[in-house]
């Protein structure tokens, strides 16, 4: 055998998944976007981002362009700091649609690379951990998130969610790779909570479930040691997001954290026939604007795949052959078929939100039970590889390629029939996309009761007695110049949506003025009787977010060191042995 040969045969499953990613987002390699619902609120988000640089934020927790300029906490509650990689090319001056577009495909092809990485940690041979992570890359539901919803915080999350399932494997049965099982589990969930955090609460939802399916290797004292240690790491890397939000959600009064707000979901799950990938009708109240012609199916090669693999695996079992691959390759595909059940509208949502109290309020928040259709299609992508492995290696090659066609075709024709509807768009700015200026309303402040976004100020107002001369906001950043002439105190309100982090400081002496939250949850400055000067309003973050950002930043040095150090060990030992 040609010394090549072995090394060719491990850079092909690489090689064939670059393929299978660039077909997955081959309608966004011409430097322009194709709509989808919620593209505007994303390519706005990178804007922000990009904008918030350049007026020397870091990091831009207060996005300013959003809601009439008064600006939005979307850096708060919404995890970006992936963002920031297309923010920086628009500050190079590269156009936000193909600054979305590069981040598209490196997302893309980290969720094909690392859906193999994650199944050969797994102990998959190297073509059945290649069509499990083709068909993940490929399956109808991931790309309606590319395409019909461009859910970017979602289809970004799906692409880190392998490495978590990998990684808690990992944690209960450690191997001797060089990332740590416990590592690569904390890698995982960071990713998954910094690109979209309903996707974090289903993951460790799920994650939570499978502990106590495997409550005999969950529970025992290195595992529990292991799990512990894995959950400290987590929370000290990502301090720097859960800190700020935590803090707002906790101590502010917000949308999202208010009474009501969530509303009965079941209605919005999907048919059975979507599920399936053949021909429905829509349940009665569905929102049809939104699920019509939506592929909610993790789709064709996914299903049969996993009916095939269950097959074997009973196959396997009758014959009292391969029983513990078997017996997992049955449970993955049990797991599937449960996210799949947890995604329809015949699962009983509705009755688990008339629980009320914390049931109503994380069932509301899921929105469409059909998110589950993402756990859905790693579990049964996992099924897949698994039930591959169970054949024999001529078999499992052409059974590979069979699926893998199946899934190229159908992603073809879902793309065609996609770039066939909507609409070819292509923008400088993120802020010129025209459908979301006002923000979806959750992180809107509520502390004098609910914002009314149509009351929103575009210039200051101020009380009887105030004389302001000047006026200038740049970002969240407002400078004025005003003079109270009255003999009570006076207020000026300001074009800003309140927030903590907001001071107000005279310009000339630093003194700090009364700022607090007014009509319509503005911020509001109190100017004293015989006050004449200019002061000016800007965000500056709490001492202990700075200290959550600075340990997590230790944290990622620390991880680095920690690794390197394990690496040299893990070197000079193979060095040893030979």
């Amino acid at each position: 055998q040609h010394p090549s040969i072995p090394a060719l045969r491990r850079l092909l499953p690489w090689l064939g998944l670059l393929a299978a990613a660039l077909l997955a987002c081959g309608p966004f390699l011409s430097g322009g976007v194709w709509h989808g619902s919620d593209l505007g609120y994303h390519l706005r988000r990178i804007e922000n981002i990009a904008m918030g640089l350049a007026d020397g934020q870091f990091p831009v927790r207060i996005q300013s362009d959003w809601l009439l300029g008064n600006g939005y906490a979307v850096g708060v509650f919404y995890g970006d700091l992936l963002l920031y990689a297309p923010a920086l090319l628009r500050l190079a001056g590269v156009p936000v649609t193909i600054a979305y577009d590069l981040y598209l495909f490196a997302v893309t092809l980290l969720t094909a690379w690392g859906g193999y990485y994650a199944a050969r940690r797994l102990a998959l041979p190297r073509a059945a951990a290649f069509g499990a992570a083709a068909l993940y890359t490929l399956a109808a539901y991931r790309l309606c998130d590319v395409t019909d919803r461009a859910a970017l915080g979602e289809y970004t999350a799906l692409a880190f969610l392998p490495l978590a399932a990998a990684g808690f494997w990992r944690t209960l049965h450690p191997d001797a790779a060089r990332l740590p099982g416990a590592a690569l589990l904390v890698l995982g969930l960071s990713g998954v909570l910094q690109s979209h955090l309903l996707s974090f609460e289903m993951t460790v939802l799920c994650l939570c479930a499978a502990a106590l399916v495997l409550a005999r290797a969950t529970f025992r004292r290195a595992a529990l040691l292991r799990l512990t240690g894995a959950a400290g790491a987590f929370c000290l890397l990502n301090a720097g997001f859960l800190v700020p939000l935590l803090d707002y959600y906790l101590t502010g009064k917000f949308q999202i954290n208010q009474p009501g707000g969530v509303e009965p979901i079941q209605q919005n799950g999907a048919a059975l026939g979507q599920l399936l990938g053949v021909g429905y009708t829509l349940a009665a109240g569905q929102q049809q604007d939104l699920v019509a012609d939506m592929a909610l199916t993790p789709g064709p090669a996914l299903l049969l795949g996993a009916a095939m693999a269950a097959g074997a695996a009973v196959w396997q079992l009758v014959r009292r052959r391969a029983g513990m691959p078997a017996a997992a390759c049955l449970g993955a595909v049990a797991a599937g078929a449960f996210c799949l059940a947890l995604s329809s509208n015949l699962f009983p949502w509705d009755a688990l939100y008339a629980l009320g109290g914390t049931a109503r309020r994380l069932v509301g928040s899921l929105q469409f039970p059909w998110r589950f259709l993402g756990p859905a299609c790693l579990l049964l992508a996992g099924a897949v590889g698994a039930g591959l492995a169970l054949l024999p290696g001529r078999g499992r090659a052409v059974v590979t390629a069979a699926l893998c066609l199946l899934a190229a075709v159908n992603a073809g024709a879902q793309l065609q029939q996609y770039t066939a509807t909507a609409a070819p768009e292509s923008y400088y700015r993120g802020t010129e996309e025209p459908f979301w200026p006002m923000s979806c309303g959750h992180y809107l402040p509520a502390e004098n009761g609910p914002t009314d976004t149509a009351a929103l100020l575009t210039a200051p107002v101020w009380a009887d007695g105030i004389q302001l001369t000047a006026f200038d906001k740049q970002g969240t950043r407002v400078t004025v110049t005003a003079a109270n002439t009255s003999d009570v105190d006076a207020w000026v309100r300001l074009p800003l949506l309140w927030y903590k982090g907001y001071a107000a400081r005279d310009a000339a002496t630093g003194e700090a003025l009364a700022l607090s939250c007014g009509e319509n949850n503005t911020v509001t400055v109190t100017l004293a009787p015989g006050y004449s000067g200019s002061f000016t309003v800007s965000f500056r973050e709490p001492w202990y977010w700075r200290a959550a950002e600075a340990l997590s930043l230790l944290t990622v040095l620390a991880g680095a060191g920690w690794l390197a150090v394990q690496s040299g060990r893990r070197t000079g030992d193979d060095d040893g042995s030979r």
